[in-house]
């Protein structure tokens, strides 16, 4: 069953607090499991956290959490949610 949104005004200011809220949540998950990974990785003598390797596996988790917050926005545009 679909939740169709009935006032498109009021829709896009809703659908940008959700991608924000959504953008900092998952920006910060992001950042505790690179500290945990890095200081895993530290401990555990694997990857050195100043490798390029490391960063990118930062910038796959950063990737991850802006198109997340672009998929939270196009779906609250779409769906409204249920009362």
């Amino acid at each position: 069953m679909s939740h169709v949104a009935a006032n498109p005004r009021a829709t896009v200011p809703d659908a940008l607090n959700r991608a924000a809220r959504t953008l900092w949540q998952g920006l910060g998950v992001d950042a505790l499991v690179l500290i945990g990974v890095g200081l895993a990785s530290m401990l555990d003598g694997g990857v050195d956290p100043t490798t390029p390797l490391f960063w990118a596996g930062a910038g796959a988790l950063v990737i991850k959490s802006v198109l997340t917050a672009t998929a939270s926005f196009l779906v609250r545009l779409k769906v409204a949610p249920r009362a």
